[in-house]
């Protein structure tokens, strides 16, 4: 195989507890069309029998994986940081282990990427409890010229909400330079870190199909529906507030209303309108008003 023509792309995935899910997304990154792939994956001290799971693995797909397991668990964070620092890639990733890939998702990104030199390539995602329903969407390929359509996301643009999602693909070179994932946020890391590559390297870049696919089965216990969420937000906007604008930063108010659930004054809403982010202005007007909490 030629490292020059087709690079290694390195897949990192946290996990905990839940092997059947990891047996899913562990699949999905074996079934891309992207020939070199390499899956990293940190079992945060898994009680139930995810080490048999990774020894299968390991034993069906020989140099392919490596499993790294903490004793104790140290975050989701952290197990992300420490693929990362084990990783061999040109190029990362990553999964978690309860989400999935359509099978081009890493071929697109890489051919976004080497034609775009963006700082990250990402793909759209969609929302998911019933597999089936997204099985169609599973079950589409693209061709060159469908993988090719893609939007620019600007700093700007990604300073007013997260348009990236959960996982995008960017060079393993600059995650490092970056200093990983910041394990001191207790929420939003993701988006924390899509800021940094963007203010760093320039604009991303994003498919404009879904790609990606987001379990979102509320049975489990998930940071988006948390209070660590909220103050994961706080400490985004402490973070990053100086690159805003008053726009994007009355946008975050507001979305800081919306996940705290709050009902403030209609003076506040007022005051804290946003042009550019409107639909947080509109969620939080309908939670004011009618009581109705989206997002």
């Amino acid at each position: 195989m030629n490292s020059t023509t087709t690079p290694l792309v390195s897949v990192y995935i946290p996990t905990r507890n839940r092997s059947a899910l990891l047996r899913r997304a562990i699949d999905s990154v074996l079934a891309q069309t992207w020939p070199a792939v390499e899956i990293l994956v940190c079992d945060e001290a898994s009680t139930d029998d995810t080490p048999e799971v990774m020894a299968d693995y390991e034993r069906m797909f020989p140099g392919r994986f490596t499993y790294l397991r903490n004793d104790t668990p140290q975050g989701a964070c952290r197990a992300r940081n420490r693929c990362i620092e084990h990783a061999r890639g040109h190029y990362v990733t990553g999964l978690d282990d309860d989400d999935l890939f359509h099978p081009q998702r890493i071929q697109c990104l890489v051919e976004l990427y080497e034609r775009h030199k963006p700082s990250f390539a990402c793909t759209r995602f969609r929302y998911f409890e019933d597999e089936a329903r997204i099985a169609p969407l599973l079950a589409r390929r693209y061709d060159g010229a469908e993988r090719a359509a893609a939007d620019d996301l600007t700093l700007p643009a990604l300073l007013y909400t997260n348009l990236a999602g959960n996982q995008v693909l960017t060079e393993l070179s600059r995650m490092l330079e970056l200093g990983g994932f910041d394990e001191s946020m207790p929420s939003w890391q993701d988006y924390d870190m899509w800021i940094r590559l963007a203010d760093r390297f320039g604009t991303a870049v994003r498919s404009r199909h879904v790609l990606s696919f987001v379990d979102d089965d509320r049975s489990r216990a998930r940071i988006r529906n948390s209070s660590r969420r909220a103050e994961g937000s706080a400490r985004f906007l402490a973070k990053h507030g100086n690159l805003m604008n008053a726009d994007q930063r009355r946008n975050h108010r507001n979305i800081q209303y919306v996940m705290n659930k709050e009902r403030p004054p209609l003076l506040d809403i007022v005051r804290n309108v946003s042009l550019g982010g409107y639909k947080s202005t509109v969620k939080v007007l309908l939670h004011k008003f009618f009581g109705v909490a989206i997002g």
